[in-house]
């Protein structure tokens, strides 16, 4: 390995370390769109960047989950989690923006403070669409930007290179709602709220509906 992919591989084994801690605190604050948005999920279910299994704790009976993982250091969080909720399912190593699965082969496409962090967003959407069947639904959950011209935005912009450094490529600043309404589904339903979080208090959660 390289100086370069050395100094990536330390950088996913810090995140990794850092994580569990990190999705702890957030899943208890936004707990409540967490349930609202996984309690009715059935069928095959791909969770984008899982990281240590957070959402599992939500994840209905009798679903198919499957885990696309990019990072391999939280593979090991995934599978202890997998386990003691006791769903079938399985942890792929990939990336958002090429989903390794066939076109229309899972009912539904999850992603929680993903796309804030993915090289390529629109890639990314359009992976999901690809993957998802005809009328299947994608469920978010994303921090975004700040409105323009807000002292909040200001703050995203001018700390976004040092943030996206420490937060494994998390952008504060990315505009994710326009980026999902843009990305052809059929409809888009969500909702804007704010969390207590420094620079990232923005959030919207959503269903994304393919025609």
């Amino acid at each position: 390995m390289g100086s370069m992919g050395a100094r990536r591989g330390l950088r996913a084994r810090f995140f990794a370390a850092l994580l569990p801690t990190l999705s702890r605190g957030h899943a208890q604050v936004s707990e409540p769109w967490r349930k609202e948005l996984l309690r009715g999920l059935a069928g095959k279910v791909l969770e984008i960047g899982p990281g240590t299994g957070i959402n599992l704790a939500y994840m209905p009976d009798g679903v198919y989950w499957l885990g696309l993982e990019p990072n391999p250091y939280f593979h090991p969080h995934l599978k202890r989690a997998l386990k003691l909720k006791g769903l079938p399912g399985e942890i792929l190593l990939g990336q958002a923006e090429a989903i390794p699965l066939p076109e229309g082969s899972v009912d539904t496409v999850v992603a929680t403070l993903v796309l804030c962090s993915v090289g390529e967003p629109r890639r990314a959407l359009a992976e999901i669409l690809r993957v998802l069947r005809p009328g299947g639904r994608f469920v978010f959950l994303e921090h975004v930007a700040a409105p323009q011209g807000s002292r909040l935005r200001r703050a995203q912009d001018l700390l976004c290179p040092l943030w996206a450094f420490l937060g494994d490529g998390c952008h504060p600043n990315r505009e994710t709602l326009a980026l999902i309404r843009e990305a052809g589904f059929a409809r888009v339903e969500a909702e804007a709220f704010a969390l207590p979080l420094p620079l990232v208090a923005p959030h919207v959660a959503g269903v994304a509906w393919k025609g």
